[in-house]
């Protein structure tokens, strides 16, 4: 950090404490925000008088429409009530009815026992019977404003007043207003350009609205004569401003009903729309002022930015792992010399970032499979352009077979060309490369080594050889092959003694894995011919029932996973007979009833004997429900239908299948048609529909196959 007196030692300070000295941006800033400031309040206070005198304004209006709505009712009261009982004037012949029609929507009169009566045609909804009560108990002589809402967003509005008709009857003569009219929406607006508004009585009930009025905002609107400045009321809805002014309007002095308040909305946003103009107008002045100061400062401001700005996309790039930036900086001071740090930097960087980032992509590559092959197509791709070479021989011992190796080739970056050999390598070679070393560097110069493979060797003059182990013993070797002469640093050699011991860790990992699955599979194979050994009516039915189930269940398109299970569990799936006595298993004659629910037993015994092992857990209901049957008939639970494990519906197939062909001490093994009779016969009883499709699939395929290897 710089401080004090240092400051001035640095030629990029003095030039930026100079620039900001002598600008004024701070007094500028400052009178720009109190000018702007204060115009934005002015502006507020006359838009928000405005829109106090327009809310005003309408309700005078209103109260204007009302004295001349109840004038028409007067000119149309002395007309149409004076033929009352007679003919009405009919819209289509009087003028004053067509204009009557677009101020009312239907006029009637209400005698004082409750009859109304249409003078219009044109009722089109229903006098509410309050309206008539009113009118029936009414004692004013004012005209009666009333409203009534029907679940509907504008109230229905009546102005009725008392008349005498010709012939002695006495009510009300009363007009359902023309909202459209009264309020002066549609055609009729008579609002202020970009303004909503809302009618409500003194208690609030909202007659007419425009807009959504909170209901916190509702409740502090007050119908009362206060200073104007309490009727202002600013809010957010739905991320905007709005201003509300609203204006009591006193109907009772003149009519019988309630009061009205009238609501007048407007958006901030459209109150500060003239400040527009101003926003524009004065940055521009604010600029001019700037334009003074930056007038005199750009070739500083120049000398300290243009470098600042190479350096910061210098920094970005380098952030991008773009290694290969450079920043070319003269000025002259301490840009040129931090220019220079940083690139000596990128260049360092680069060097050490690509090594760690190649093989931490190699690390996780290698440690992302268990699988062998996949691990050597991995590391080959991997290894082409970390160390530049031409071509990479990874070479395995095969543990099955002395003195053979299986020898892996690559000549093409991309592996798509690997090849696998397997090479009897010398004993001299034995002896050299299959005892623990660090590396060889080997020039190739005739012969070379018995490992690498006839034709190969010419893709590459020069070698580095590592070694792979397993062990502790060495099981491998990997050759890095140059066709010029390739110098390997001490960082490279490291590098690659790291690789060959990844590989290593991988391969062990992989071996490992083989050597257990094979144990595993080599397990369930004892198993299955310890149960088929018991008889020798049964021997070979369990591998045989496992490779019709496998069969089965690719046709079925089964995933992998499942397939593995299903393979368990046929191979286990009698491994319940064991608790079975033999005499019942051997027993030529048919089983009594008590024999055969023994029988019947195997299966919940080969679950309680599986149940213990954790790894052929998934592998359980196939074992316990392999004699289940379609329609629920089956046993040990009578299950029925997708209840049952799709792994023991399908080894329910296959079992019966190898059953029925095979030889038992009761009956001799049957023609394979008759088997497909029976297990088709039984579809959707005993057998899974959709298995038995695939068995005959399965079975179609095995037997093309069968006639190709005759042929």
């Amino acid at each position: 950090m710089i401080s004090g007196t240092s400051i001035f030692k640095s030629r990029v300070a003095k030039r930026f404490f100079i620039l900001f000295l002598v600008s004024a941006i701070v007094p500028i800033g400052i009178f720009s925000y109190l000018s702007y400031t204060q115009v934005s309040s002015q502006l507020k206070e006359q838009s928000l008088a405005r829109l106090q005198y327009s809310a005003k304004s309408y309700g005078l209006i209103l109260l204007e429409r009302f004295s001349f709505l109840e004038s028409e009712l007067d000119i149309y009261g002395a007309t149409a009530l004076f033929s009352l009982g007679g003919n009405k004037i009919k819209p289509d012949n009087s003028s004053l009815q067509k204009r009557i029609q677009n101020h009312f929507i239907s006029i009637a009169f209400i005698s004082n026992t409750g009859d109304l009566t249409d003078l219009t045609d044109s009722i089109t909804t229903s006098i509410p019977p309050e309206l008539v009560v009113l009118c029936k108990e009414s004692r004013s002589n004012d005209p009666l404003f009333y409203y009534h809402r029907e679940n509907r967003e504008t109230a229905r509005i009546f102005l009725a007043k008392q008349y005498n008709t010709q012939n002695g009857r006495t009510g009300f003569l009363t007009g359902e207003i023309s909202s459209t009219y009264l309020w002066g929406i549609g055609y009729e607006n008579i609002l202020p350009p970009m303004t909503e508004a809302s009618v409500m009585d003194n208690n609030r009930n909202i007659l007419f609205t425009s807009f959504e009025i909170p209901p916190g905002i509702l409740h502090q609107i007050r119908f009362s004569s206060d200073n104007q400045k309490s009727r202002y009321i600013e809010y957010e809805a739905d991320n905007r401003g709005y201003f509300i002014a609203y204006w009591p309007l006193f109907l009772k002095s003149k009519y019988e009903g309630v009061n009205l308040i009238v609501v007048l909305r407007n958006m901030q946003e459209n109150v500060f729309a003239p400040l527009s103009n101003f926003k524009v107008l004065f940055p521009l002045v604010t600029l001019f002022a700037f334009w003074i100061v930056l007038l005199f400062t750009a070739v500083s401001i120049r000398r300290s930015m243009v470098p600042l700005e190479k350096l910061k996309e210098g920094a970005i790039k380098l952030a991008q792992k773009d290694f290969n930036t450079r920043v070319n900086i003269k000025t002259g001071d301490e840009f040129e010399a931090l220019a220079a740090a940083f690139n000596n930097s990128a260049e360092s960087l680069g060097r050490q970032f690509y090594a760690m980032e190649s093989m931490a992509e190699i690390d996780r590559a290698v440690h992302s499979t268990l699988n062998t092959k996949n691990i050597i197509v991995t590391t080959l791709k991997r290894m082409f352009p970390f160390f530049s070479c031409d071509s990479i021989l990874l070479g395995l011992i095969d543990s099955r077979k002395t003195g053979i190796m299986r020898v892996f080739t690559c000549t093409e970056k991309n592996c798509d060309t690997l090849k696998e050999d397997f090479i009897k390598i010398t004993q001299e070679d034995t002896e050299k490369f299959l005892k623990p070393f660090d590396f060889f560097l080997m020039d190739i110069k005739g012969v070379p080594p018995s490992f690498v493979p006839d034709n190969f060797h010419i893709d590459f003059t020069h070698m580095l050889i590592l070694p792979v182990f397993y062990n502790t013993s060495v099981n491998g070797i990997i050759c890095l092959g140059h066709k010029n002469v390739h110098g390997y640093s001490p960082d490279d050699i490291s590098h690659a003694q790291r690789l060959s011991s990844q590989v290593s860790a991988a391969l062990s990992n992989a071996f490992l894995v083989e050597e257990l699955e094979t144990l595993n599979w080599g397990t369930l194979e004892a198993l299955a011919r310890t149960v088929d050994a018991k008889s020798k009516w049964t021997a070979g039915h369990s591998e045989r029932v496992a490779k019709m189930c496998v069969k089965i269940a690719k046709v079925m398109g089964l995933d992998s996973k499942l397939i593995n299970i299903l393979h368990r569990g046929a191979y286990l799936h009698d491994i319940g007979k064991i608790g079975i006595s033999l005499q019942i298993i051997d027993k030529p004659g048919t089983l009594t009833d008590e024999e055969y629910e023994i029988i019947k037993d195997h299966p919940s015994i080969g679950a309680k004997i599986i149940e213990p092992i954790e790894a052929y857990e998934d592998a359980l209901p196939i074992i316990l429900q392999h004699h289940e049957h379609f329609d629920g008939k089956g046993y040990p639970e009578g299950l029925s239908g997708q209840d049952i494990s799709i792994g023991a519906r399908i080894l329910a197939v296959a079992d019966v299948y190898d059953a029925l062909v095979s030889n038992r001490p009761y009956r001799q093994g049957w023609v394979e048609d008759k088997v497909i009779d029976v297990i088709t016969g039984e579809s959707g009883t005993h057998f899974d529909p959709d298995v038995v499709n695939a068995f005959l699939t399965a079975i179609s395929w095995s037997s093309t196959d069968n006639r190709s290897n005759e042929m």
